[in-house]
């Protein structure tokens, strides 16, 4: 299997709840005492990432474990837990306390004790062996144990990530790095140092780079975010040019990912942006393991396969995907507009899923595989029901609404309200926010959910070609097609 590129471990709101409450119980109550206990970790991978994704954990019994202001386990826990890992074929993680705040270094007893007495007893699983420490803050600091030339070692994790109902909570190993702040001044007086750091760390994935992708692509690359993942395998065309950002009559026939990226390194507040350019479809298998890389995602796409994959995505590996759009209405006898509103919605393992919040059916999904899928308008109820038309300023409105629940995740306090479905109307200007969950037989969240590489294959992911740059005369035919028009 290929090495990836770094490590990290994603732990359930249930997970972190019950680790914190076993392990951080004495410091809580004012003693002087560490604590241990074991769980167990499901593998997500992506193109370069391994996530270990922590789902359970196995308290131990008064005579499975000894305190003696450290602590350490019996050989009878270790063979309990590793049974039991064995046979829901998960992997094994050791979890423990330290007296201290903030991101945990191992001491030589800890090493002992996870390379010589755990990780050989882990190797049953065919999984590597995670460890953990968590501060007396809370704060998690995770490593990966690796079989080297020689010996066994440790690789540290980057971050560890704790997915909770409305927020994404991120623990960051510390850095010497100094960033500039200059072009962030006032984005860092809005939330603070922590909470800017915690968002440069993310790597967000923007799948669509439509009217509202490409303005939420160029708005997370003013906030600082470090690393932008851009899908789609759309090009340019004239119809295109009153709604898509940055984009002018000279890039008709350019690929959309090409133009989004030109935009947000023009406009990125960080020095050293990572710009993850698929030209292609999110079901090809590149694009669709990259996307499981990021640690939000955000659907500004109206294909059923694309959703239906992202909602997969959302549920099997815990990475919250923010889907939005825009719905207009004619009347069609007079051709005016009848409604029209915006929608921003957060779907994942604790929250309503896309298909039961209704972006997209089963039936969608087959009818697009077999080429019977057609694409509806935004506007409903119009004489051409054929193009996809919209306005700028519902695009916009969408897309800082679909922004602002993105960058909500990260920044958010644990005593914020959620709000994971928010649809506003334009000729009202009436707001509904809705929490609702699946249905009780949605196969997502019954069968997908926490599955991770375990979850069932997916049939439809491929080998996609991307879009072929125009020829100089096409682009020349676009140009004269367009001055043709203006004339008319």
């Amino acid at each position: 299997m290929k090495q990836r590129d770094w490590h990290e471990v994603l732990l359930t709101s249930e997970a972190n709840r019950a680790a914190g409450d076993h392990l951080l119980q004495h410091s809580r109550c004012g003693s002087v005492q560490e604590d241990l206990c074991f769980g167990l970790w499901t593998q997500g991978t992506g193109l370069e990432r391994e996530t270990a994704i922590v789902t359970d954990i196995i308290a131990p019994t008064n005579a499975e474990r000894n305190l003696h202001g450290n602590a350490s386990f019996e050989p009878n826990y270790l063979t309990r837990v590793t049974r039991l890992a064995v046979k829901r074929r998960q992997g094994l993680v050791f979890m423990h306390s330290h007296l201290g705040p903030g991101w945990q270094d191992l001491s030589e007893p800890d090493i002992v004790a996870e390379r010589d007495r755990i990780s050989n007893t882990a190797r049953a699983t065919g999984k590597p062996l995670v460890g953990m420490t968590v501060g007396t803050d809370g704060h998690w600091s995770a490593r990966v144990w690796k079989e080297g030339r020689f010996r066994r070692t440790y690789m540290w994790c980057k971050k560890v990530r704790v997915l909770e109902h409305g927020r994404l909570v991120v623990w960051l190993r510390p850095s010497a790095t100094v960033h500039d702040r200059r072009k962030l001044r006032r984005t860092v007086e809005s939330w603070g140092e922590e909470k800017q750091r915690c968002l440069e760390a993310l790597r967000i994935g923007v799948v669509g780079l439509g009217s509202v992708g490409s303005v939420v692509a160029e708005g997370l690359a003013r906030t600082g975010i470090r690393e932008l993942l851009l899908v789609d395998d759309d090009l340019v065309e004239t119809h295109n040019l009153d709604r898509l950002l940055n984009a002018g009559i000279e890039d008709v026939g350019r690929a959309k990912t090409d133009v989004a990226e030109r935009a947000v390194r023009r406009a990125g507040a960080a020095n050293d942006l990572r710009v993850i350019n698929y030209r292609t479809k999110i079901q090809d298998r590149k694009a669709y393991a990259a996307a499981r890389d990021c640690d939000i995602l955000v659907s500004c796409v109206d294909s059923p396969v694309a959703r239906d994959l992202m909602n997969r995505i959302a549920y099997r590996d815990g990475i919250p995907v923010v889907d939005g759009g825009v719905d207009v209405r004619q009347s069609p006898s007079t051709g005016k507009m009848n409604s029209a509103r915006w929608r921003a919605h957060t779907a994942g393992p604790y929250t309503e899923c896309l298909r039961c919040r209704g972006q997209y059916t089963s039936s969608d999904v087959m009818q697009e595989l077999d080429g019977s899928w057609k694409n509806p308008s935004y506007i409903r109820g119009s004489v051409d029901e054929g193009g996809a038309a919209n306005v700028f300023c519902l695009s916009l409105a969408a897309a800082g609404e679909v922004l602002g629940m993105a960058l909500r995740l990260s920044v958010a306090d644990d005593w914020w309200p959620e709000h994971p479905n928010v649809e506003r109307n334009f000729v009202t200007g009436r707001t509904k926010v809705q929490r609702r969950t699946c249905h009780r037989n949605c196969t997502i969240a019954n069968d997908d959910k926490w599955q991770g590489d375990r979850g069932g294959a997916i049939s439809y992911l491929g080998d996609f070609q991307p879009p072929t740059r125009s020829t100089a005369r096409s682009v020349l035919k676009a140009l004269f097609t367009h001055i043709w028009r203006k004339r008319q």
